[in-house]
């Protein structure tokens, strides 16, 4: 069952669900707007990696990504995300959900509209995660893209488990920032 906004609220106020900073004027009637964080890694054009092969079981993911160039909006400005691009970057919130909640993080869809998917196939926020939320973004628009600090960039949509799980998330992730 997806929670409501009441519901949302009421999860907040019990400080059972934890979403930092409140975001008050955006809990929607079924979802809450994130925003985007300053810190982005912008990866390679398929240009600069022509003939280079990676194969996903033998590479540290999180390493390579931290190896690629940062942007930061609060310093360098808007980042200009061009068509076919593919930018990682974070929500400015850090939630943290009890085991008997999950969550799925969707865009929006007017930025949908122009092209930009923020998860790319990843929307699962497993129970009990606590984090920021990390953003696969992708400009498949024929536009360029001015991503800028603070921008209501995706929502997240909290939902009830059917049963508790036998425990909550556990893995690489957690407590991610």
């Amino acid at each position: 069952m997806v929670l409501s906004d009441t519901e949302i609220r009421a999860a907040l106020d019990d400080n059972r669900l934890k979403i930092d900073p409140y975001p008050g004027e955006r809990i929607g009637p079924s979802s809450v707007d994130l925003l985007l964080h300053p810190s982005l890694r912008i990866l390679p054009s398929p240009d600069e990696v022509r003939g280079v092969s990676i194969d996903p079981r033998e590479v540290q993911v999180a390493n390579l990504i931290s190896q690629q160039p940062e942007h930061r909006l609060d310093r360098d400005g808007p980042c200009k995300m061009r068509h076919g691009q593919v930018i990682i970057g974070k929500t400015l919130e850090t939630i943290a959900l009890p085991v008997d909640l999950a969550g799925r993080i969707e865009g929006k869809s007017s930025l949908a509209r122009l092209g930009l998917a923020v998860h790319i196939t990843a929307p699962t926020i497993q129970a009990g995660f606590r984090g920021s939320l990390v953003l696969e973004m992708y400009n498949a628009g024929p536009w360029t893209l001015e991503l800028t600090e603070g921008m209501q960039i995706a929502q997240v949509i909290f939902e009830q488990m059917g049963s508790r799980p036998s425990q909550g998330y556990q893995g690489q992730f957690q407590d991610q920032r």
